[in-house]
């Protein structure tokens, strides 16, 4: 029978391919763009954070390691996809060195929570098991992410002029309709006068 640890890498490791399938699609160009101009999310941005937070919570809080060589992964650098590819599969596979020598046992231990973290846990410390639990819900949640915000890459590629159109007139002065056709019927009387009061 499997640890729970190891059922853990294995959760992470599903996670982490349907984040990569989704940056097999759209040209790298649009990783660093977000589909609307009210969205500040790209698919580079949410990818970065996905590998951040797991090799900080499974390698540097439960495993131990020291990180920071690592550099932000910029969308102009040459072979960004590449890039991303590498990042995951090293830690991928120091995930699985990790947790795959963890005992059950250990899963009920506690380690240190950062600052930034006290106040979402609610404590200094928190078991083996909460600290993975916690980095697995925000992994489904970039994910989640990730793949909603593919599709609207997609979308916008495959029709740009309907999504251009569709934000012009969004982005407009709203007219109510009862005001347009009292402004319509004024035009039809030859009407030049001030509108009457409400």
């Amino acid at each position: 029978m499997s640890s729970q640890a190891t059922q853990f890498a294995t959760t992470f490791d599903r996670l982490g391919r349907r984040m990569l399938a989704q940056l097999e699609s759209p040209p790298e160009g649009l990783w660093d763009r977000a589909p609307l101009s009210f969205h500040r999310e790209t698919l580079l941005t949410l990818a970065t954070r996905f590998l951040e937070e797991n090799e900080y919570w499974v390698l540097v809080t439960i495993g131990g390691q020291q990180m920071g060589g690592e550099h932000s992964m910029e969308a102009s650098a040459p072979d960004v996809r590449a890039t991303v590819l590498e990042r995951y599969e090293r830690w991928a596979t120091e995930m699985h060195r990790v947790l795959g020598r963890l005992p059950d046992a250990i899963m009920n231990l506690f380690v240190a929570v950062p600052l930034s973290a006290r106040e979402t846990f609610g404590a200094e410390s928190v078991t083996v098991r909460e600290c993975l639990l916690y980095a697995l819900e925000q992994s489904g949640l970039l994910v989640g992410r990730i793949e909603g915000l593919s599709h609207m890459v997609a979308e916008r590629e495959r029709f740009p002029h309907e999504l251009f159109a569709a934000r012009e007139i969004g982005s407009g002065p709203l007219t109510r309709e009862g005001d347009a056709r009292e402004t319509t019927n004024v035009g039809r009387a030859g009407g030049t006068g001030n509108r009457p009061s409400r």
